[in-house]
């Protein structure tokens, strides 16, 4: 649980430390913008435009970050002592059930081959249907008593 807990300050350290990197380098361009003194609107677009796909470049790597940071957690999580004896815990009660009452999951093992057979019937009647057209058309022709519908 500590890990957790220390992850979520990672995660707030390391956004406050962006936003410190942020304001530094915005501070920085700032200062080399006045020295430079850019005189068209072109060169102010293409300055922009280099910042914007740096932005969008490192946006999607912290995206990236983030998500093999929760990939890593959740695995953890998983394979945690923990979700291990409640998985072990539920497992025991379910086996537990099916020994002292097996009427109870008869019925549903019942009704779920009960549907299965009756679709499964279904498909064989729509087969077999669907057969005795194509048999009946092609008997229909063999014998010249007239063209199939």
């Amino acid at each position: 649980m500590i890990a957790l807990i220390q992850l979520g300050d990672v995660a707030i350290g390391a956004a406050v430390r962006a936003g410190e990197k942020s304001a530094d380098k915005l501070s920085a361009f700032r200062a080399r913008f006045d020295r430079q003194g850019l005189r068209t609107a072109a060169e102010v677009w293409a300055r922009w435009t280099v910042l914007a796909e740096r932005g969008a470049a490192e946006r999607e790597r912290g995206k990236r970050g983030a998500q093999r940071a929760v990939d890593a957690a959740v695995e953890r999580l998983a394979h945690s002592p923990i979700v291990g004896r409640v998985v072990d815990a539920q497992f025991e009660r379910v086996l537990t059930l099916l020994e002292n009452e097996p009427d109870r999951v008869r019925g549903v093992i019942r009704g779920q081959r009960d549907s299965i057979v009756g679709e499964a019937v279904g498909r064989v009647r729509a087969g077999a249907a669907a057969g005795d057209g194509v048999v009946d058309r092609l008997t229909l022709r063999m014998s010249g008593r007239g063209d199939a519908p």
